[in-house]
C-alpha cells in the first residue's frame, strides 16, 4: 500500500509540476459556428478538446438553429469547462457566429474550426511554437490543411518553417490558407474588424485578402485540419447564396483602403474574373441560362472575363438545360 501511495503521490506531483509550468503560456480559444449539426458537430468539439496545447478552449456558437442543437449540446458538454455554449438569437451566418464567438473568448489567440470538420492532436501546437518564437508577430499563422482520407498536404507549394506568406501569392492561389488551418491574437483580429458579415460566401477570401494587405502570414508547418465533405451545405455547394450575394465581395475589396492601395491592377482584374466565375458556375448548375448568358456577355464586355473554349461550350449549352 506504501508503494502505491509513493507512486500516486509522484503521479500527482507530476501532474501539478506541469500545469504550473504551462500557467504562462498563452490561452487559445477554437471558435466553431454550428447551424443544424448535432451531432456531426460533437466531433469537431472533441477534436478541439483533444488539443495537445494545454489551455485551449472550445467556443461554439449555435447560429439559431431548428434542429435543438443549442439544447442538446448545452447537456452534453454541461460537465466540461473547456467548452462554452452560446446562441445567436437568429440565423446570421458564418461570420456573425465567428465574430460573436471572438468577442466572448478571453483567450489570446483565436482560431476557428467548421462544424463538419476535425483538428489533428497537435494542430494548436503546431502554431502556437511560432507565435511563442516570434511573440510580436500581429498576423496570421498557418499550417497545412490536409486530405481527410491521405492525410496528403493540400497547400499548393512548399515553404520553410516562418516563411512568408505574402498578398500576392495568396492571390495567386487561395489553396494556401483556410478559414480552419489559422490562429491570430484575438487583438489582432479584432483590429481588422473580423469577418464581412454581410457576405455569406468568400468571408474567408475577403477576410484574408484585408489581413495580408496589413502584414504577411507566416507558416507554422505540419498538419492542422482536415476538410471533409460529410454535408451538402458547405458554401460552396450554395448556389442560390452564392448567386443572390452577386459582387458584394467584389464591392467589399473595393471600398477598402488598404487593398485598393496595395492591389495591382492585375490583381484587381484577377479577382473580378474569380468571382465572376463562380456566379457563372452557380448560375450554370441552377439551369438559370438566360441569366447566364446575359451575366457573360456583360463580363466580357465590361472587361471581367476573358472568354475562352470551356465558357463558350457552356454558353451553347444554356440553350438547352
Amino acid at each position: 500500500m506504501e508503494e502505491v501511495s509513493c507512486h500516486a503521490d509522484m503521479a500527482s506531483n507530476e501532474r501539478t509540476r506541469q500545469l504550473t509550468m504551462h500557467t504562462d503560456q498563452p490561452r487559445v480559444a477554437i471558435i466553431i459556428p454550428c447551424f443544424n449539426r448535432w451531432p456531426r458537430v460533437c466531433e469537431a468539439i472533441d477534436a478541439v478538446l483533444s488539443q495537445t496545447w494545454p489551455d485551449t478552449q472550445c467556443v461554439v456558437v449555435d447560429d439559431a438553429s431548428t434542429d435543438d442543437s443549442y439544447s442538446q449540446l448545452e447537456e452534453h458538454y454541461k460537465a466540461e469547462a473547456r467548452v462554452s455554449i452560446h446562441q445567436l438569437e437568429s440565423n446570421q451566418g458564418q461570420s456573425a457566429a465567428r465574430n460573436y464567438g471572438v468577442a466572448v473568448s478571453d483567450a489570446d489567440y483565436i482560431g476557428f474550426l467548421d462544424s463538419d470538420d476535425l483538428l489533428v492532436e497537435s494542430a494548436v501546437a503546431n502554431r502556437m511554437q511560432l507565435a511563442q518564437d516570434y511573440p510580436d508577430f500581429e498576423g496570421i499563422i498557418f499550417s497545412d490543411h490536409i486530405d481527410a482520407t491521405s492525410h496528403a498536404s493540400l497547400l499548393p507549394g512548399e515553404k520553410q518553417y516562418a516563411a512568408a506568406l505574402s498578398l500576392s501569392e495568396y492571390i495567386d492561389d487561395m489553396g494556401w490558407l483556410h478559414t480552419n488551418s489559422f490562429i491570430m491574437k484575438r487583438n489582432a483580429f479584432r483590429a481588422l474588424e473580423g469577418f464581412n458579415v454581410e457576405l455569406r460566401k468568400k468571408e474567408d477570401v475577403e477576410f484574408f485578402l484585408r489581413a495580408l494587405a496589413r502584414e504577411d502570414a507566416r507558416y507554422a508547418g505540419g498538419p492542422c485540419c482536415m476538410v471533409r465533405d460529410v454535408e451538402p451545405q458547405r458554401a460552396r455547394h450554395d448556389h442560390k447564396r452564392i448567386i443572390h450575394q452577386g459582387e458584394r465581395f467584389i464591392e467589399a475589396i473595393m471600398m477598402n483602403p488598404d487593398l485598393t492601395n496595395k492591389l495591382t491592377q492585375r490583381q484587381t482584374k484577377q479577382l473580378l474574373e474569380a468571382d465572376a466565375r463562380s456566379v457563372l458556375q452557380s448560375l450554370y448548375r441552377m439551369k438559370q441560362g438566360k441569366r447566364f448568358r446575359c451575366t457573360v456577355r456583360d463580363g466580357i464586355a465590361n472587361g471581367k472575363l476573358k472568354p475562352d473554349a470551356r465558357l463558350f461550350k457552356r454558353y451553347l449549352l444554356s440553350f438547352f438545360r
